[in-house]
């Protein structure tokens, strides 16, 4: 069980927060200090064995002016101190996470729109499960739109499809759509536009009520035609066709 020891202020006006933390019966030591005026910077750093594990860093330029300087400061460390805890014990614990957990994780982020925290969460999922298709495929995407590494992220969502035929050579067509989505939102961050069409109207030509690549395209203003004009998109003979294109067209 994790847990977390008081804090203890060094001096009364603090230059350092120390704690000790422990996270699965493992000990480490916290400390947070003033770099000084001259830099202004607050470091914080987590310690396991005397080796550092982890460090955060705070700029406090903005309060050096203020008249009450030295009660803000104060906050400020309080507060950096207990964020770098928080957020030390919950990476450590995420780690121990099945791969739907992890699934769950950065799905809840997306929809608050912490996109950041979402692609850092598939960082570590992808440490435990690194030939994993569909942690792949989004990890590309996130890569592309979050830290605007489009071609990498791009090669990373196409590896994705490769390795979804491999782990699944029988029924990888109903997962299709959605990392072809990805993979179009990811051509489209690298300003391909003709590559994310393509990408997203083979998703769409096997899932044709795709809601997440209908709006895509709602959004660029492109909608490929049927296979077969005079037939709906949801004919059964369409939705067969376009599984067999998008085995012809895959990469």
């Amino acid at each position: 069980m994790d847990s977390k020891s008081k804090i203890n202020i060094v001096s009364n006006v603090p230059t350092e927060y120390s704690s000790n933390i422990k996270v699965d019966n493992i000990t480490y030591h916290v400390q947070t200090e003033d770099m000084g005026k001259k830099t202004s910077k607050i470091v914080s750093r987590v310690f396991l064995k005397g080796e550092i594990v982890f460090s955060k860093k705070a700029d406090y330029a903005h309060l050096t002016k203020l008249k009450n300087y030295g009660d803000k400061l104060k906050s400020l460390m309080e507060r950096q101190h207990n964020s770098t805890i928080d957020y030390f014990v919950a990476e450590r614990s995420i780690k121990d996470k099945l791969k739907s957990e992890y699934f769950d994780e950065f799905q809840m982020l997306l929809r608050r729109g912490n996109g950041a925290s979402a692609l850092n969460v598939l960082k570590i999922a992808l440490d435990k499960y690194p030939d994993d298709p569909f942690l792949l495929s989004y990890y590309g995407c996130l890569m592309a739109i979050v830290e605007n590494k489009a071609k990498e992220g791009v090669k990373i969502c196409l590896t994705a499809i490769k390795q979804l035929d491999k782990s699944m050579p029988f029924g990888s067509e109903f997962f299709y759509p959605a990392f072809y989505l990805n993979l179009g939102r990811a051509h489209l961050k690298n300003n391909n536009r003709k590559e994310a069409v393509n990408a997203l109207q083979t998703g769409l030509s096997i899932d044709s009520s795709n809601h997440d690549i209908l709006w895509e395209l709602k959004k660029m203003g492109e909608r490929k035609k049927p296979v077969v004009p005079f037939l709906t998109r949801n004919n059964p003979i369409n939705k067969y066709i376009g599984k067999l294109r998008s085995k012809v067209t895959k990469p």
